[in-house]
């Protein structure tokens, strides 16, 4: 049978055979509500070309037994599309597996395949990436400081969760911040402490966050000592002035419920619009206020449409919405609160927005919801957000 190279697949191709190794495996799961989407994969061909796979919740169970990390398989009736969000390689395209994919495992040819396939980011990279959620980043390093796992309560979940902060020295000398969730919390032990590690994580996000940072995904997996030239580059490197991880401390202020973290980092609304003016990059940009709501911005519609994986503002194109930040043309869309405030406290007035959840545990109601209330009665703010006004 003939095979097609990765680099000779096209969206608008049909009937496609291939013949790949699996490079990686992993479950992705909806961090809020641990929800499973998809089961997901990086292949591999021959010439080292990679492409990411995706296998929706309800193939699963028909493919999660015929198909093991490290083999080598033929995949044929399978459909192409472009790969528009988390990718975990560069390749623009995607492959999803239909019901009627075909799988067939190879022996005997596994030396002609690679063993690891990493893309690691320098620092100008993650630059370039930060803030956004098309393009995951692997990268390496020398790991110079981890935290303790901490136990963090945020709003996105009632549950506890679970995190490491570690920090790793890149190969260009520059230092990052990366967050570890879930089960990556446990993944390094104190052990690692006073022994020089060589550390590479895959499929991080870069956020910015007191700087440049990187976390954890589902699709992230992590290497330890890995016996390649890039991690023996850098112990070479650090051969004059061995570079040894310590343990930081944890900082009480992200410890706790929610109200408790709030009698952390009090500022005055003064002190806060002062230090945004200025532009400190070295601050942290997380702290608590106490103000009182004086109004409602006026004219500024108090919600918009938006679709379930992305927050951002989707247009009504005829009888399609569409999203610009994706471009995509969503199935469905969903409405969410964008409340304006203008806020005092005894230093100054500034504004505030209020997005869909900090608004709907305010209200105790979502904005969708609110919406149905009203029988189409939207063109000025209901009362029970016309209330907001006065309170702290």
């Amino acid at each position: 049978m003939a095979y097609t190279k990765l680099s000779e697949l096209t969206t608008r191709g049909q009937n496609w055979n291939i013949q790949v190794k699996v490079m990686r495996i992993w479950d992705s799961v909806n961090p809020t509500t641990d929800e499973l989407i998809s089961l997901d994969m990086i292949l591999m061909d021959e010439q080292g070309e990679t492409i990411h796979a995706s296998i929706w919740k309800n193939l699963i169970d028909t493919f999660r037994s015929k198909i093991n990390e490290k083999s080598i398989y033929g995949f044929s009736n399978f459909k192409v599309v472009e790969s528009t969000k988390y990718r975990p390689v560069s390749n623009e395209i995607k492959i999803f597996f239909a019901y009627n994919t075909k799988v067939k495992e190879i022996k005997g040819s596994s030396e002609v395949f690679l063993d690891y396939c990493f893309e690691f980011a320098t620092m100008e990279t993650l630059e370039e990436r930060a803030g956004k959620d098309t393009q995951c980043s692997d990268v390496i390093g020398l790991l110079t400081k981890m935290k303790p796992v901490e136990t963090r309560i945020t709003k996105k979940s009632p549950q506890p969760s679970y995190i490491r902060e570690i920090e790793i020295l890149m190969p260009e000398g520059d230092k990052i911040i990366i967050t570890l969730w879930g089960k990556f919390a446990y993944f390094l032990t104190e052990d690692v402490i006073g022994s020089q590690t060589v550390i590479i994580i895959t499929s991080t996000m870069v956020q910015r966050f007191n700087g440049l940072c990187l976390k954890s995904t589902s699709a992230t997996r992590i290497y330890i000592d890995l016996d390649i030239p890039e991690a023996q580059e850098l112990l070479e490197r650090d051969s004059t002035q061995v570079t040894l991880p310590k343990m930081m401390s944890i900082d009480r202020s992200n410890q706790g419920t929610l109200e408790e973290q709030m009698f952390y980092r009090r500022r005055t609304l003064q002190e806060l619009t002062k230090m945004r003016h200025e532009n400190q990059q070295d601050q942290d940009f997380v702290f608590t206020t106490i103000a009182t709501v004086d109004r409602l911005q006026e004219n500024i519609q108090w919600w918009y449409m938006s679709f379930d994986n992305c927050p951002k503002m989707v247009t009504k194109e005829t009888d399609k919405y569409y999203c610009k930040s994706c471009g995509i043309y969503p199935e469905k869309a969903t409405p969410r609160y964008r409340i304006r405030l203008q806020i005092s406290d005894h230093t100054s007035t500034t504004s505030c927005t209020l997005f869909e959840e900090e608004a709907a545990r305010l209200l105790n109601t979502s904005a969708s919801d609110l919406l149905d209330s009203l029988d189409g009665k939207t063109e000025e703010a209901p009362k029970i957000i016309q209330q907001l006004c006065g309170k702290n």
